[in-house]
């Protein structure tokens, strides 16, 4: 099997997610740094056109959205579990709260204080064409940029539930990180490592030691790898090493394999995917394309939250 490569960047909520994920694994990896913000060539060369981050590679599989991916390393590294058999209820409910938790935690980090933060650290024109792309990410979805006044009501009360739930165990779910742990720990650890908003959390004592257990398993093993090195495992990697499909065929809405489609998020980032469809189930729907640059490639997206109609 290739090793995983993880193309992200460092200030990406859902990218210390997966990190982190990795960590509970104990998995080595190679860390490709993506762009914060468009254009991604390097990164689109391999998705068709999908921009979030972080984007998992494993040959030339192509994985988007952090939820499938979470859900293909516990196929492949199952020990330790993401998600026991004996709580899989339990972590589905956590992940659908991720969402709310991501939309409430953002408008904190960009509070004045936090957004002051962002501008000393990373500079007032980098913090200007970041606005703007973000602003961008938002047309033609569902969603909304995330606003403060759905913060105002939601922020506390949600972080407020996780720590009183932390009162009883030292993580959410028992004595050993689960799901639940990664879907919420990406958002603390985002307000957090933000000194101008970091103490909205100070009241919360058990959620700020839970975070450092969390941070304690570390991100496992990575090792720096670059963007053209990453291309070129896709092109290379040929079809022996392709990874098994997830779940039984199950065609969309009259779609048949081998027919183009195009595919894309139906919240936020709904850039368009071209390719042909090879594989549909309840868990995924994967395009082969090709680029010039990558070769002939799988790529690999959730069937919750995204959209597929004939090309």
């Amino acid at each position: 099997m290739s090793g995983i490569i993880l193309h992200h960047y460092d200030m990406s909520p859902y990218s210390e997610k997966m990190r982190a994920i990795l960590g509970f694994k104990g998995l080595a990896w190679r860390s490709v740094e993506m762009p914060g913000m468009m254009p991604k060539p390097d990164l689109v060369a391999l998705t068709g056109g999908y921009r979030k981050a972080p984007v998992l590679q494993l040959g030339r599989d192509i994985y988007c959205d952090t939820r499938l991916m979470a859900r293909l390393l516990d196929r492949l590294h199952p020990a330790p579990a993401l998600v026991p058999s004996a709580l899989r209820a339990s972590c589905m409910a956590f992940a659908a709260l991720e969402r709310n938790l991501f939309f409430a935690t953002i408008p904190v980090a960009f509070q004045p204080a936090g957004l002051k933060y962002f501008i000393d650290t990373l500079g007032a024109e980098h913090m200007q064409r970041f606005s703007q792309d973000r602003a961008g990410l938002f047309q033609g979805g569902s969603e909304s940029r995330p606003s403060g006044a759905y913060s105002k009501l939601n922020f506390l009360p949600l972080f407020n539930a996780v720590d009183t739930q932390l009162a009883a165990a030292p993580f959410l779910l028992g004595e050993a990180p689960t799901l639940p742990d990664f879907v919420c720990y990406h958002n603390a650890w985002f307000v957090l490592r933000n000194a101008g908003v970091a103490g909205i959390l100070d009241p919360f004592r058990n959620l700020q030691a839970w975070v450092k257990r969390i941070q304690a398993l570390g991100h496992g093993r990575p090792e720096p790898m670059s963007a053209e090195a990453a291309i070129a495992v896709a092109r290379d990697a040929g079809t022996t090493n392709d990874q098994p499909f997830d779940g039984p065929l199950l065609e969309p809405d009259g779609l048949k394999l081998g027919q183009q489609v195009s595919v894309c998020a139906t919240d936020y980032g709904c850039e368009p995917v071209g390719g042909t469809l090879v594989h549909a189930s309840v868990f995924e729907l994967v395009l082969k394309r090709r680029d010039e640059r990558a070769g002939e490639v799988l790529v690999h997206f959730p069937r919750e939250g995204f959209a597929v109609k004939a090309a």
